[in-house]
């Protein structure tokens, strides 16, 4: 055997993450082993990506299922010793003259980025994040939340067990989802790129705890995953630092920016139209009428104007056109 490494395997077929150990050997045969994974694979089958820095490697195999290992020098050598060539961002990064270019071309991408291709790049980057990479950011904000925006919710465990049941129901317990309850911030929710939702005590206050309202707003944050709305947000918001997080490994810069950027979102009115209609398809499957969420829309932008504690609508921007598009019958094709 000439190398073994440690790391996160994804089938594919599922958002489920599972640990496995990966086996090398000079015959050129590969072994995947973990808890209820096991096969071998051709060393010639897989695509492995370049190394960046310390960030973690992709290993795609044939049937394109993935795993992420950070064992970059164990890597390194088992392409060695396999005679394979060395990745060309490796090369760069051990060429001055070629890291120098690279900087100038980084340059010239960020000013692009600044200016007429932000939202096509932050699509595209949005697209290709691995869920891993997602995950670690939600869970440093969250975390960095906590300490310093954040409280701990004071709902009951009996309303906490109902909403929960709610969006096991709206999420059908898909891997990746998870609800947060807290409080400080008033009637607010917000949705981070891994799938965590955060919903407010204030909120459930001011719905008066109707079960349809808040299951409205969670399909709406949901959405919102789905498309892979505050991922681009992010993306768009701190593309300097998202480019130093994917070549040093480090996203301590990046997370610090994302707690704001979360609860004062300013989704596109495209994001909000495409969140607000998966919502409704979701009601509608459920059973609800579309009309609870259109209807918490109105009674929080009633009370926003009142009170400038309410923020819902700092990253919900709400206009009649959004009610109206809930309320309209949905259109059959013939």
């Amino acid at each position: 055997m000439l190398q073994k490494i440690d790391a996160k395997y994804f089938d594919g077929k599922t958002s489920k993450k599972q640990s496995v150990s990966i086996e090398f050997f000079k015959n050129r045969s590969v072994k995947v082993e973990g808890d209820g994974v096991v096969f071998v694979e051709s060393f010639d089958n897989l695509a492995i990506s370049s190394r960046v820095a310390n960030t973690p490697r992709m290993i795609t195999f044939a049937d394109e299922s993935i795993a992420y290992s950070s064992s970059n020098d164990a890597i390194d050598s088992v392409v060695k010793e396999l005679n394979n060539t060395r990745s060309i961002a490796y090369l760069l990064e051990s060429k001055m003259r070629y890291a120098l270019l690279f900087v100038v071309l980084l340059v010239l991408s960020v000013i692009f980025f600044l200016t007429t291709g932000s939202d096509l790049i932050a699509k595209s980057i949005a697209k290709i994040t691995p869920q891993i990479l997602r995950e670690e950011i939600s869970t440093q904000t969250l975390e960095m939340m906590d300490e310093y925006l954040l409280e701990p919710s004071l709902l009951s465990v009996e309303q906490k067990d109902r909403f929960q049941t709610l969006f096991s129901e709206l999420t059908n317990q898909e891997a990746g989802f998870h609800l947060h309850f807290r409080r400080g911030i008033g009637p607010n929710a917000f949705a981070l790129p891994s799938g965590d939702i955060v919903l407010m005590d204030e909120l459930v206050e001011l719905s008066d705890g109707e079960d349809k309202m808040i299951y409205g707003v969670l399909a709406h944050e949901v959405g919102h995953v789905k498309h892979k709305h505050s991922m681009q947000l992010i993306v768009k918001v701190s593309i300097v630092n998202i480019i130093i997080a994917y070549f040093t490994g480090d996203i301590s810069s990046t997370v610090a920016s994302v707690g704001t950027t979360m609860l004062h979102a300013n989704y596109s009115r495209e994001f909000e139209s495409q969140a607000d209609h998966y919502a409704k398809i979701q009601m509608i499957k459920a059973g609800i009428e579309p009309k609870y969420l259109a209807e918490f829309f109105v009674k929080i932008e009633t009370n926003s104007s009142e009170d400038q504690s309410y923020h819902y609508f700092d990253s919900h921007p709400s206009n009649q056109e959004r009610i109206d598009a809930l309320l309209a019958p949905i259109e059959r094709r013939l």
